[in-house]
């Protein structure tokens, strides 16, 4: 089993090629961000936020994970707005840089999330921890995904260590602009695949 993603390669595991090739793809979904002007954005982002509605798994939850979006991600706080009006809990992540884990938090309005690690904005300390076992729906950010439902992040490892954790996982749906698909992304042994992905152009199901 791989351990170390700087030993892995994109067609036969062995040697540096993954690596490089993750970081090249990093580099063009960034460039490709860049030039996605604010009336597209704003756009896009409706739709998404108005189809992943259409999703069983969103539909009946009765709570969910979100993150705090970053200025190039889909943005969050809409989603999270209506999970509270359909009386759905909301639980955002708060990052562990020590040990490269995050703890989960329950939240109940937008005023408790507070910059933190990296300028991302996190539970505050008042925010009650909520078990993984008890989230239904895990929206997930990234960078890139493919048509099998693999998704590249910024390289920190975050989500893959909470998808790593023991037990039942609740079900992953990737949040992304359509100009982040890319043919295929590279695959560690460690990676964990979505069960859905949700851009402006519809909804994709994995599983």
């Amino acid at each position: 089993m791989l351990t170390d993603p700087t030993m892995a390669d994109a067609t036969t595991g062995n040697g540096s090629g993954l690596t490089k090739e993750k970081a090249e793809i990093r580099a063009e979904v960034r460039a490709r961000l860049q030039l996605l002007t604010d009336k597209l954005r704003e756009v896009a982002s409706t739709r998404i936020a108005e189809q992943i509605w259409t999703i069983p798994a969103v539909a009946t939850a009765r709570s969910i994970l979100l993150f705090a979006s970053l200025p190039a991600e889909v943005p969050t706080d809409t989603i999270a707005d209506e999970a509270r009006r359909r009386g759905i809990q909301v639980v955002y992540p708060r990052c562990l840089p020590e040990t490269r884990a995050m703890s989960l938090h329950s939240v109940e309005t937008p005023e408790l999330l507070l910059p933190g690690f990296g300028g991302i904005r996190e539970p505050s300390e008042e925010c009650p921890l909520t078990p993984l076992a008890a989230i239904d729906v895990i929206f997930v950010p990234g960078l890139a995904w493919d048509d099998t439902g693999h998704r590249l992040g910024r390289g920190a490892g975050y989500y893959d260590r909470l998808f790593a954790l023991p037990g039942k996982q609740p079900f992953r749906v990737g949040l992304f602009f359509g100009i982040q698909q890319m043919p295929v992304i590279p695959v560690d042994s460690w990676d964990v695949s979505l069960d859905a992905v949700v851009t402006e152009n519809g909804v994709r199901m994995f599983s």
